[in-house]
């Protein structure tokens, strides 16, 4: 009997500690395009000014080892993930954004912990992220699960501007 790869289900159940609901489902054209126009209005998004329109191509992309997902709450999407597999022994998460009705309610720790339990089943060793210096609560929030920081990356997206990879051990 062999197991299934990690992250191949088209639905994932990554409820909240608070026991309510979320589902993850790979990413459509159909989700993409509204995801990008709210996130696009969201810090760090906005302030690199980041069009919408490019954040959608990324999202509804079919790439092999770089699957996406939107997270249903409510029967409303709430946010999404971008992942890259296979990432010097780990994933990657590209991509994490989380709507404003949908924050401060823990989902972003919820995606976080489902990927690492996905990692975790692939034999994994770890989980990667990055944060851009302007955004405080993410990196909180990334330092708060047991990531640290590893690199400083200055004028990666940004001149004048500094990204943070992150890596939490497995």
């Amino acid at each position: 009997m062999s197991l299934a790869a990690p992250f191949s289900a088209a639905r994932h159940d990554i409820g909240l500690a608070s026991g309510a609901p979320v589902v993850a489902e790979p990413m459509t054209e159909r989700e993409a395009g509204p995801l990008a126009e709210a996130v696009a209005k969201l810090e760090p998004w906005r302030t690199y000014a980041y069009p919408a329109d490019e954040l959608a191509g990324y999202l509804a992309r079919q790439e092999p080892g770089a699957p996406r997902f939107f997270f249903r709450r409510e029967d409303r999407v709430a946010g999404g993930i971008g992942l890259r597999l296979n990432w010097l022994r780990g994933p990657y998460i590209q991509f994490l954004a989380v709507l404003p009705p949908f924050q401060c309610q823990g989902l972003g720790s919820a995606a976080i912990a489902w990927v690492e339990a996905q990692a975790r089943l692939g034999a994994e060793r770890n989980l990667w992220i990055a944060a851009s210096e302007i955004n405080e609560h993410a990196r909180r929030l990334y330092e708060r699960l047991g990531f640290r920081v590893v690199a400083k990356l200055d004028d990666l997206v940004c001149e004048g501007r500094a990204e943070f990879l992150y890596r939490k051990r497995l």
